[in-house]
Formats: structure tokens, sequence, C-alpha cells
């Protein structure tokens, strides 16, 4: 288990669009976060947590990912955009109060572009798969003053 992490630290996203609470494992081409889901949860309608939300939690998987190698090797955290999604299927959606437990791996990560494959859990049951296609920008995702 990661120790102590602040995922504010490892996402370019900032409330109230972070769908992950914590990086629970990081090693080479694997990682694992979870996220509580809350009633006031952005992608939470008609007490259900949408398909576009499961999606965003896989891609924040991976940015958690990114952002945490980023902060071990004293380099910015890069933003990341969906290129593509293959084969996601949904096979419940969470509602407010489930706990997702969400795994990706890496299963091709070449220069600024990473093809990934997911699977969201909760209570023990596969809620969503997928594959995902993400592109890294060279976009600064730090906050600056403008010194003009």
């Amino acid at each position: 288990m990661i120790q102590s992490a602040n995922i504010l630290e490892l996402l370019p996203h900032r409330p109230p669009f972070v769908m992950v609470d914590r990086l629970t494992y990081c090693e080479g081409y694997h990682a694992t976060t979870e996220l509580l889901i809350t009633v006031d949860n952005i992608f939470c309608r008609n007490g259900f947590f949408s398909e576009a939300g499961l999606m965003e939690n896989m891609a924040q998987t991976c940015a958690a990912r990114m952002g945490f190698k980023s902060v071990a090797g004293n380099t910015r955290v890069k933003i990341g955009i969906i290129g593509a999604v293959k084969d996601f299927n949904v096979f419940f959606r969470p509602v407010p109060g489930d706990l997702l437990e969400t795994e990706i791996v890496i299963e091709n990560e070449v220069f600024n572009a990473i093809l990934l494959r997911a699977e969201i859990r909760c209570n023990g049951r596969t809620a969503a798969t997928g594959h995902m296609k993400l592109f890294l920008t060279d976009i600064d995702s730090q906050p600056h003053e403008d010194n003009a």
C-alpha cells in the first residue's frame, strides 16, 4: 500500500473533478486506486454513478500512476487526454456509498501514448472493464503567475 500520498499532488485534476481518493498500489505497469462514491459526486445521476464517471475513474487511475512516477522522479505531473476507448463494458452502475477498487495494467507505453486495460470492482463484483488510449501533454499542469 502507498503510504500517505496526497492524491491532489499526483493528479492534475481538481475538485469537483477528482475521481480517485487514494492510490493504493503502484509498481511497474500496475496501479490500483480507491474511490468512495458520494451523493454529491458530479457523475452521480438518479442515484447511480454514471458510465462517464466509471470511464473517468479508469483514466484517473492511470493519471495517479503517472503522477506517482513524476513525484518520485521529481518532475512535473503531466495532463493526460483520453484518445480512445475500446471494449468498454459496464456490468452494473455503483451507487453512493459504494467503494470502487480500480486496477489498471499498462499494455504499451511509447513516448506520450499509453495503452491500458482497466477493471473496476465494487462489492466483490466487476462493475466495468475497458481499454483506453491516453496521451500525455507537455502543457504545464502547474499553476503559475504571469510576470508580464
